[in-house]
């Protein structure tokens, strides 16, 4: 019995453990000047709140291993996500360059042939020249006048083809370098496309790994008929961060030219597209607990973006949700977004309506991919069917 109450030790207590505990006071965190001090204010109440995971015993040290493991499979997974974005970032820009150098490339082709047919023609008209035509008019009977035009046109063409000349030069100068640069790219592409294609297979053993697992843990739950009390473990977890969060940041305003949460009660966009599986209030299928949000199935990767305007507050991986992204929108206003596969802002950043943050995954335990998804008011969950249109 005692372990068991370890282990549904309300959040007061929870709370109180934690400032016992913690070296850093609530004074600290007072009235920071900057957006810098707020949001080192932020990353510092991170850092304290992480110690939570500490500080509600396991029944099993088999499960609370297979969690640490769980941990480090979904954060793992999380930055081979992060880390093929960049690359295919990289590769994206890398082909814009090389289309661009391309078009370039082809530009100074046709100059080329231009400034040539050009200079071919020029040398045409100079051998005629030389053959006596002009030349015969230039210095036969030709009066000084007309000899004086003759040779004005001769140099002025003349100039013109010593221009074409240097023009030329110039493209084959420049061509050399467009083709010097497209190889290069070329090659750059050639290594970032291996690179993603090893940062790829890494990721499908990394979710082979996570679903390992995934599995251990439902088989050890199983095995000793603790799938109840391990969720009522996690809604503790939740609900002491959220403590947390609240009475740290208290102090810390929010601030930005927005509209007030409360002002848009049925007109929130939804983090993903697609219906809930579960409804607000719906018992879930063990024991007596309810579900507080919605879980919404959607495809692995699928983007996950900000209901409102808010400060992140919280991005990391907490046990029972996985990688969790909690946005601050004021007034004790916060929306809460878990399973993630990726996190894709920190804590302390600014996000604004519909920005992507996230994408979805089953961290965390889940068993498939989804966005599990919350609001609540200075801590207490609303149905997010009131708020979202």
């Amino acid at each position: 019995m005692k372990s068991i109450w370890l282990q549904i030790v309300s959040p007061t207590l929870y709370l109180g453990l934690l400032l016992v505990l913690a070296p850093l006071s609530l004074g600290a965190y007072q009235d920071p000047e900057t957006e810098a001090e707020t949001r080192a204010a932020i990353e510092a109440i991170n850092r304290e709140i992480a110690t939570l995971e500490g500080l509600i015993t396991s029944q099993s040290a088999e499960r609370d291993a297979l969690q640490r493991q769980l941990r480090k499979t979904d954060l793992d997974i999380g930055r081979t996500n992060n880390a093929l974005r960049k690359t295919q970032e990289n590769l994206d820009k890398r082909q814009r360059q090389i289309n661009t150098l391309e078009a370039q490339g082809i530009a100074l082709e046709r100059k080329i042939e231009d400034r040539q047919a050009s200079i071919e023609s020029a040398l045409g008209v100079f051998s005629v020249l030389k053959q006596g035509g002009d030349l015969k008019i230039l210095f036969g009977d030709s009066s000084p006048q007309d000899t004086e035009r003759h040779l004005a046109y001769f140099n002025i063409l003349l100039e013109q083809q010593l221009d074409n000349i240097d023009s030329f030069k110039t493209a084959v100068t420049n061509l050399e370098v467009n083709q010097a640069q497209l190889l290069d790219k070329q090659a750059e592409q050639q290594r970032e496309n291996a690179s993603l294609a090893r940062l790829r297979e890494r990721l499908l053993a990394e979710r082979g790994s996570q679903r390992k697992v995934i599995q251990s843990i439902s088989t050890s739950l199983s095995r000793d008929g603790a799938q109840v009390a391990a969720l009522r473990n996690d809604a503790v977890r939740l609900n002491t961060l959220l403590t947390e969060l609240l009475e740290r940041l208290a102090n810390l305003a929010l601030g930005g030219e927005f509209a007030d949460f409360t002002s848009l009660e049925a007109k929130l966009r939804a983090p993903i597209d697609g219906a809930s599986q579960t409804r607000f209030g719906q018992k879930r299928e063990r024991g007596d607990l309810k579900w507080q949000g919605w879980l919404i199935p959607a495809e692995r990767g699928s983007a996950v973006r900000s209901v409102h305007h808010g400060r992140v507050i919280y991005a990391d991986w907490l046990r029972g949700q996985g990688l969790l992204t909690i946005i601050d929108h004021g007034d004790g206003w916060m929306s809460l977004y878990g399973h993630n596969e990726s996190l894709l802002k920190e804590s302390g950043e600014w996000v604004a309506p519909g920005e992507v943050i996230a994408r979805v995954g089953s961290s965390g335990g889940a068993p498939s991919p989804a966005l599990y998804f919350e609001i609540r008011s200075n801590g207490v969950p609303v149905d997010p069917a009131n708020w979202i249109r």
